[in-house]
């Protein structure tokens, strides 16, 4: 990944966040598609988008540990 690159996507589900906000909430998200639940390492990126409706996120945005 470059120092300017984005986390943008749950890898596990395959899914942009983009896709993933069009459930409205985490939970109807995570019920569809199970984003968040295998690695758990997109977890805080989507509680993040969810919360600010943003899809694209510096790799170590200073909000996160808001998100933990």
């Amino acid at each position: 990944m470059t120092d300017d690159a984005k986390v943008n996507r749950c890898e596990c589900a395959h899914r942009t966040f983009a896709q993933l906000k069009e459930y409205k909430t985490l939970a109807a998200a995570q019920a569809a598609t199970d984003c968040g639940a295998e690695c758990e390492g997109c977890l805080p990126y989507l509680k993040l988008m969810f919360a600010t409706g943003e899809t694209e996120f510096d790799l170590e945005d200073p909000r996160l540990k808001d998100y933990q």
